[in-house]
């Protein structure tokens, strides 16, 4: 079975198990995305596409459980980022594919976009910060990605995506600066 594939049933059965996408999807997706990165941390350069298949496919499994709400790709992400923060192989880099891949993954469900960059953002600092990491990285590799992935989208992606954020997340409006000079 593929990293995409563990993941996805992995959020399908905590979803299932649980009833909802909360602490249960958090806690599965940390396992797998930990033992994923594990997995390749002597691989180098193929570790890039890791996180980005990771959130992927965590928004398939939320959608075929019906629960690709802003706020259960927000738990993914906190899940999927803590596990990027402990590992050996952790990467700003790493959260910004990963946001990225989140906004256009959300995007394809049908989630709306500014909710799901806010819970992005925020899923991403609350991971990084759960391992003891520099949080103020996790929200300039964070707001990096969901723009960079809105930008892929659509000009009104983009837009919708900073004031979003301008509006729900704390030292924000720099960062969307920076990116969208």
């Amino acid at each position: 079975m593929s990293i995409g594939e563990d993941i996805k049933n992995a959020v399908v059965g905590a979803v299932e198990g649980a009833g909802e996408a909360g602490s249960a999807v958090i806690e599965a997706v940390s396992k797998v995305a930990s033992s994923a990165l594990e997995g390749v941390k002597d691989v180098g350069e193929e570790v890039i596409s890791v996180p980005a298949e990771l959130i992927k496919s965590a928004v398939k499994g939320l959608s075929e459980a019906g629960k690709a709400s802003a706020e259960a790709i927000g738990n993914v992400v906190t899940g999927i980022a803590g596990a990027i923060e402990k590992s050996t192989v952790s990467t700003a880099k790493d959260i910004t594919d990963m946001a990225q891949q989140g906004i256009k993954s959300a995007q394809e469900v049908g989630s709306d976009i500014g909710e799901t960059a806010v819970s992005i953002v925020k899923g991403s600092i609350n991971g990084v910060k759960e391992a003891g990491g520099d949080t103020a990285s996790a929200l300039e590799s964070a707001v990096t990605g969901v723009l960079h992935g809105a930008k892929e989208l659509s000009t009104e992606a983009v837009d919708a995506v900073a004031q979003a954020l301008e509006g729900a997340v704390d030292g924000s409006k720099e960062v969307i600066g920076r990116v969208l000079k």
